[in-house]
């Protein structure tokens, strides 16, 4: 009883203390990691500002109180706003990740709300004929003309590949599909390999997701590595329930799941019946 009383303490403390933050008063020049994502990990060269959007946010001002410290800091957004640059819709006390103009200290170029980001994201995949490389389209398309329905609806069952992003900047891949034979060269069709995703950041408004967390840059020590990146994904919108990341020019279309074992559940399904 006494540990859950402390826990409420505390909790109401840090709201009451955010809350002062956002009206005017002097933020405490560091907070506890769980609130603050982004105090122990610096990607070299980033150059956007991380904290809880504060009040007074609107569709033509950003307030952010930062993490790095210091009192609110209102920025104009309203050129951010005409070139689509405000991914998401930060509401009071969201984290947030904002980029300062370089040529004008009042205003930002991008807005990121990365409470919105974080979840499940995913689009779907389907599987390929193991031995279609080796065909020209014309034959790719009879060849899957002239098969039979049975086969389609057992062999080319989509799924769901993306990330879940988690606070601490964890991420998790999502797509793995447990079989019950490790045969796989038994299965007429391939899927594309899963990406090894364990971790996620920003820098300069882009989306890094990353192997691991070894490689990164750290305020803690000297060392000065970078990031083992898998992917470099551009923000073009975020909404409640979608998400548009370009990678190689190439756009991709995500839809927020409830969790990852949800996303391919249907999947799944498919394959214990094989």
């Amino acid at each position: 009883m006494q540990k859950e009383s402390l826990i409420y303490i505390t909790i109401s403390l840090f709201i009451l203390i955010a809350t002062w933050g956002c009206n005017g008063g002097t933020a405490p020049s560091e907070m506890p990691h769980e609130d603050n994502p982004t105090s122990d990990i610096v990607i070299k060269g980033d150059s956007m500002i991380y904290g809880l959007s504060c009040d007074g946010t609107s569709d033509s001002v950003i307030v952010i109180w930062p993490f790095s410290g210091g009192d609110p800091i209102s920025y104009n957004c309203i050129e951010a706003k005409q070139k689509n640059k405000i991914i998401g819709k930060p509401e009071i006390g969201d984290w947030i990740g904002v980029m300062p103009n370089p040529e004008d200290s009042t205003e930002v170029t991008m807005v990121i709300a990365l409470d919105q980001l974080k979840g499940t994201w995913t689009y779907p995949v389907m599987p390929v004929m193991k031995d279609l490389q080796h065909m020209s389209r014309r034959m790719q398309k009879r060849m899957m003309e002239n098969m039979p329905d049975s086969v389609k609806q057992t062999f080319f069952i989509p799924r769901e590949y993306g990330f879940t992003l988690k606070r601490g900047h964890v991420a998790q891949a999502v797509g793995r599909i447990r079989r019950k034979t490790t045969l796989e060269d038994d299965s007429p069709v391939q899927y594309p390999e899963v990406r090894n995703y364990k971790g996620w950041y920003l820098c300069n408004g882009r989306l890094l997701l990353v192997s691991g967390e070894s490689n990164l840059v750290s305020t803690g020590d000297n060392s000065k590595k970078k990031p083992d990146i898998i992917d470099t994904l551009d923000f073009v919108e975020m909404t409640t329930d979608s998400l548009i990341l370009k990678h190689k020019g190439i756009r991709y279309g995500f839809h927020r799941k409830e969790n990852a074992m949800k996303a391919n559940e249907s999947a799944q399904k498919a394959e214990n019946k094989k």
